[in-house]
């Protein structure tokens, strides 16, 4: 589940107002989020949403949360300067008679940052006339895991993925290539493992997630769902050892594993190898994507969402995967925007301030 940042968006902007005797200024500035994340220094993480409070300050006052009673005659607008494809439309909304800036960034999960420039203006209602503006510049992304991870390891140690900082870059891979006299490398993160060859390998965003399928879930109520997903479809251009861990789901799905994978807006099924005593289900793909299992195999499918847009780079993540599906296995119909479904699951679940 996520957690979408509640942050702290100080605006000050310039105008008379004769009930205070004094100008009303009004600036951008970010604070910490409840949990201690600063977006100055991490930045905005792809598909999630963020609710900045707009605050007024008049002189030497402390700033408070600007509210619609100082707002007579006027209105607040934003504009996107720059990194526009990088979020849906920012929104100026207000609750309980208080201002906020919501912005919700796009799941693009590409292996770097992007800069991303939002410009705020009052103005006069009446007539349009800017009265004061000010930018916010933010760098929106996934961030690159740090140097020392990677340099701590031994030889046959596992690496890590966390989700904070899923990018591993082209010089993290060749060192532990190294280490591991190049031999596979076993990457890791909540709830799977992949054992790959990490040897002449650019960065790569291994970021997952197990958010679920509403339509799908609620299409067949009776089955048993699990699904992961690597939304950067990371390649890796040879075959490594995947596996998940099922054994928290033994019981309800009786021992039972069908395992297939949404490539474009079709599913197909894979081959897969279920270990009883380890709890384990594995296969062997070369490229990363979304998996959904469940314990009966499906029948006809087609879900009525859009297509995920393409999440990963073109320069740096080739966009020929190999689909690890048996020539064998059921082909289902058409089925639109699993990726989709499955971050916007935690939509309904923003934090309000």
């Amino acid at each position: 589940m996520k957690k979408f940042l509640a942050l702290g968006l100080a605006v000050f902007l310039l105008w008379a107002v004769p009930a205070y005797g004094a100008d009303l200024r009004m600036e951008i500035s970010l604070r910490l989020t409840s949990d201690g994340v600063d977006v100055t220094e991490g930045g905005l993480r792809p598909d999630e949403e963020y609710r900045f409070p707009i605050l007024v300050q008049y002189e030497d006052e402390v700033p408070s949360h600007l509210r619609e009673e100082e707002m007579e005659g006027k209105r607040l607008s934003v504009t996107v300067r720059q990194g526009g494809g990088l979020i849906n439309t920012p929104r100026i909304e207000t609750e309980g008679g208080r201002y906020y800036l919501t912005v919700r960034t796009r799941p693009l999960y590409n292996t770097g940052t992007q800069e991303l420039e939002l410009l705020v203006r009052l103005q006069n209602k009446a007539t349009g006339g800017e009265i004061s503006r000010d930018t916010a510049r933010l760098e929106v992304g996934s961030l690159r895991m740090p140097s020392d991870v990677a340099e701590s390891l031994g030889e046959g140690e596992i690496l890590r993925v966390d989700n904070r900082s899923p990018v591993i870059t082209a010089p993290q891979f060749r060192l532990l290539a190294e280490k591991n006299s190049y031999r596979p490398v076993t990457l890791a993160g909540e709830g799977w493992e992949y054992t790959v060859n990490v040897t002449d390998l650019g960065a790569r965003n291994l970021y997952s997630t197990p958010a679920i399928n509403r339509e799908l879930v609620e299409k067949y109520p009776e089955q048993e769902f699990r699904f992961l997903s690597f939304p950067a479809e990371p390649d890796f251009g040879a075959p490594g050892v995947f596996s998940m861990d099922v054994s928290d789901a033994v019981q309800e799905f009786g021992g039972e594993f069908y395992l297939y994978r949404l490539l474009g807006n079709r599913l197909y099924y894979l081959k897969s190898q279920y270990d009883e005593e380890a709890g384990l289900l594995t296969f062997r793909p070369s490229q990363l994507g979304s998996y959904v299992l469940t314990h009966r195999e499906l029948g006809s499918l087609e879900l009525t969402g859009v297509s995920a847009p393409s999440q990963g780079s073109g320069e740096e993540i080739p966009q020929n995967p190999d689909t690890g599906r048996s020539a064998k296995g059921p082909a289902l119909a058409a089925a639109l925007a699993l990726l989709t479904g499955l971050s916007a699951a935690a939509l309904s679940l923003r934090r309000r301030g």
